[in-house]
């Protein structure tokens, strides 16, 4: 009977020392820029450790094969801190003390700390403690426990940007083509005078152009432009001033002689209203001036001014050169031009569809304006609206090809919306190389 009970007290002080494991709480795996910091509290009080005994806690990162070993903690009864302390004394360390990462058992809680580096297989991060009891001839290493998970890593991506983005107008447009219309005006007036240059001529075909439009009730005036011109032989100054105010004479003349159609000065928008050069460049190259070579040189030359050109040219042939000028060539640069006047067709509804479409991307519903647009993808005026519709929402493949089927119908905003994805596929990769940069820190 003496036998049996010596084995089974044997037996409960093996059991003793195997659960002997010290309680574990708060754990927490968190990371920065660089690091990972591994804390949790050691309940020394909540422990049945034996006091000749000492448990060490050894904490570990994992993934898969990956394992990063922390510092270990130790647990010590007092027991055993008195037979280590002996020991050190015999060895000649008789100021021997727990040092970091050791406490007493019966010392309360132990707040545990540790930072190593951050690692890039840290994506999917676990938490494992491995424990051992140190002690006599009874140590022992116990199952390892899984504390916690967390994702220390993080790829970083390239987000992509939204551009700046240009929407066209899809209008329909009177043009006059080649017979320019010009209204022509004595020197330095801004008076109409229907008698000179043949200005009642061109005054009809004006009229006429307007009532074309107002008499079909399928179009609907959206901008009348008109540009007024001074021929270059005045101050700079009084050159503008005279430009826009015969586009002005125009305007109030069209109005007048059309009441019935209610217009305004805000259906009308007025171009240039400077020194005509350009087009005294258009008619000198027409002319059969002999000088005319030598007076286009003057013109073209970036590096002088308007002024010093009036100089330059009033010079050549001891001022014969812009006597003949000022009789045969500036009155017709004393003008104002009318130039074309768009409408929308009431009965094109792809009109309207752009617009609407247009719309919805002014308020930023890509998707919506998207849905619209497709369904008029045969008309080469909605590839654009397809397009910046397809860019807002970061689909830049997507959005190329019809981008660059717009600007082959002549779509200048197509162009710019090509700059701007462009400009945004340059910025990926030079984010991707910054990238690449960074990660290599991490392997």
């Amino acid at each position: 009977m003496k036998k049996v009970f010596t084995i089974i007290a044997l037996a409960l002080g093996m059991g003793v020392t195997m659960n002997a494991q010290t309680l574990i709480t708060n754990e927490s795996m968190t990371s920065d820029a660089d690091s990972v910091t591994v804390s949790f509290d050691v309940d020394t009080d909540d422990t049945d450790l034996p006091t000749r005994r000492k448990e060490v806690i050894l904490p570990y990162i994992f993934n898969g094969k990956d394992t990063l070993y922390l510092d270990a903690v130790e647990v010590y009864g007092k027991g055993r801190y008195k037979r280590e302390r002996q020991e050190n004394a015999i060895n000649g360390d008789r100021d021997w003390e727990l040092g970091d990462y050791q406490t007493l058992k019966r010392e309360g809680i132990y707040k545990y700390e540790s930072k190593v580096p951050l690692k890039r297989w840290m994506k999917t991060a676990n938490l494992g403690i491995r424990r051992q009891i140190v002690g006599c001839a009874c140590e022992k290493d116990l199952k390892d426990e899984n504390l916690a998970q967390a994702s220390l890593f993080h790829d970083p991506q390239v987000q992509r940007r939204i551009p700046a983005y240009a929407l066209a107008e899809v209008a329909r447009k009177w043009d006059f083509g080649k017979d320019e219309l010009e209204i022509v005006f004595k020197v330095s007036k801004i008076e109409i005078d229907s008698s000179v240059f043949n200005n009642e001529v061109t005054f009809g075909k004006i009229l006429d152009a307007v009532d074309k439009i107002y008499s079909n009730p399928n179009y609907r005036i959206e901008k009348l432009h008109v540009a007024g011109y001074a021929s270059p032989e005045g101050p700079p100054k009084f050159n503008t001033w005279l430009g826009i105010n015969r586009a002005k004479a125009l305007i109030n003349y069209i109005i007048e002689q059309r009441p019935q159609y209610g217009l305004t000065e805000e259906h009308f928008e007025i171009h240039n209203g400077e020194e005509n050069w350009a087009g005294l460049r258009r008619v000198l190259e027409a002319s059969d001036m002999k000088e005319k070579n030598e007076v286009i040189a003057i013109i073209d030359d970036p590096n002088i001014s308007g002024e010093m050109k009036k100089l330059k040219i009033g010079a050549m042939d001891n001022g014969w050169v812009w006597k003949k000028m000022l009789d045969e060539i500036y009155p017709h640069l004393r003008c104002a031009r009318y130039l074309a006047i768009y409408y929308d067709s009431t009965e094109d509804k792809l009109v309207e569809v752009v617009n609407e479409a247009n719309g919805l991307i002014s308020e930023g519903k890509y998707e919506e304006a998207y849905n619209l647009a497709i369904k008029y993808k045969d008309d080469p005026r909605m590839s654009g609206v397809i397009g910046v519709s397809l860019m807002m929402q970061k689909k830049f493949e997507e959005a190329m090809p019809w981008l660059l089927a717009a600007r082959e119908e002549g779509c200048q905003a197509a162009q710019k919306n090509i700059d701007a994805i462009t400009a945004e596929y340059e910025w990926e990769e030079k984010q991707k190389k910054i990238i690449e940069d960074y990660l290599k820190k991490y392997e």
